[in-house]
């Protein structure tokens, strides 16, 4: 998950490399969720307004990853709406154990989430991605990615600040003009009701199947 305030958010938007950011995130580990939920542990909704659009959207039977999943925030807000197949994957060893801590994920893993993901395609009805494509996060075409480990019909629920929400609207029409996934609903919303600053939330649900889909 992308940052909120302060001195691990200043180096989490100048990160260039995933070794940079393995690093930064796993000195970060112990305060995170602290830092981003505020004095009031009140100020960062996000992980559960993205849990509330999945459960509005998927059965709490789907088999859901959450990339770039942290501390385990949004797991724990599945987890809440009655989900029990859920995986995770985060490039920080010491974010994962704090992750595997909360005991609602069904498996954690480590991985490089700008890389090739591992693991079979059309695996996951859900794949959720929170504050993850921020300045100095992953790349667009993790999208691709996300949508060769969805099946068809599934979800991909991302959310996208103000600081590149542009290039991957753009980067979204793209995909789905390649018929693989396309836009159904976005939302705003308040990542920090603090601060006011909004981020999209953007729904997409997969039209091509990994093995013969145009963007494989």
């Amino acid at each position: 998950m992308e940052p909120g305030t302060g001195t691990y958010a200043a180096r989490a938007r100048a990160l260039t490399s995933a070794a940079e950011a393995r690093d930064l995130y796993d000195a970060w580990a112990e305060t995170y969720d602290a830092d981003l939920a505020g004095p009031g542990g009140d100020d960062y909704p996000l992980p559960g307004i993205v849990a509330d659009v999945v459960a509005r959207l998927d059965g709490r039977a789907a088999d859901v990853l959450d990339a770039a999943c942290g501390t385990g925030l949004v797991g724990d807000a599945l987890a809440r709406h009655g989900f029990t197949s859920v995986d995770g994957l985060d490039l920080s060893p010491r974010m994962l154990a704090r992750a595997r801590a909360r005991q609602v994920y069904h498996d954690l893993g480590p991985a490089d989430l700008t890389q090739r993901l591992p693991g079979a395609g059309d695996k996951f009805g859900v794949v959720t991605c929170v504050n993850a494509f921020g300045t100095g996060h992953l790349p667009r075409s993790a999208l691709a990615e996300f949508a060769r480990v969805v099946h068809r019909g599934g979800h991909i629920v991302v959310t996208v600040g103000p600081d590149r929400r542009r290039e991957i609207e753009s980067h979204l029409d793209q995909l789905a003009g390649r018929r693989v996934a396309r836009v159904v609903e976005t939302s705003e919303v308040a990542v920090h009701p603090s601060s006011g600053e909004e981020h999209l939330v953007a729904v997409l649900e997969v039209v091509a199947a990994s093995a013969t889909g145009p963007a494989w």
